[in-house]
This record gives structure tokens, sequence and C-alpha cells, in this order.
């Protein structure tokens, strides 16, 4: 989203996720991972160009810790939010 606000065209995005990566790069989709491919796909159309490619997960350690830190602080608000 920051990259498209920022009028990027064409980005690389990199996942530990093998098959997020697959269903992404084929027209495969996974049950479990329907609702976020449809994002991705949705998201990324507005781009000239998107590429995925899979990193290993030791590569991608900052990444993932910052991913489940901004989950961990909506996870947060969202629960705060339904408590009043």
């Amino acid at each position: 989203m920051k990259c498209r606000e920022l009028s990027i065209p064409r980005i690389r995005c990199e996942a530990d996720s093998s098959q997020l990566v697959k269903a992404l790069n084929s027209d495969s989709t996974f049950a479990e991972l329907y609702g976020i491919i449809s994002d991705i796909r949705s998201i990324s159309s507005s781009f000239e160009s998107v590429s995925f490619s899979w990193i290993s997960r030791e590569r991608n350690k900052i990444a993932d810790s910052l991913a489940k830190q901004a989950l961990s602080v909506q996870l947060a608000f969202m629960s705060s939010t339904n408590s009043v």
C-alpha cells in the first residue's frame, strides 16, 4: 500500500511461505490462503509490474519480526475497541 501511495510502478515481493508464493505465481489457490491471496492480487493489480519470490525464513527474520509486531498491535487495538 505504501508503494502505491509513493507511485512506485514496479515492486518485488519476497515471502518465506512457499505455498503463498506458488499460489500467487499461478492460478492455483489454497483454501486457507484464499483471503490473503485475494487481497494481494487486488492490491497488486494497481502496479505496472509485480513479482513474487520465495526467500528463506533465515533471510526474512527482520521482516517477519516487524510483521508480527504490527499484527500484535492491530490485535491489541481491535481487542480494546471490542471491549468498549
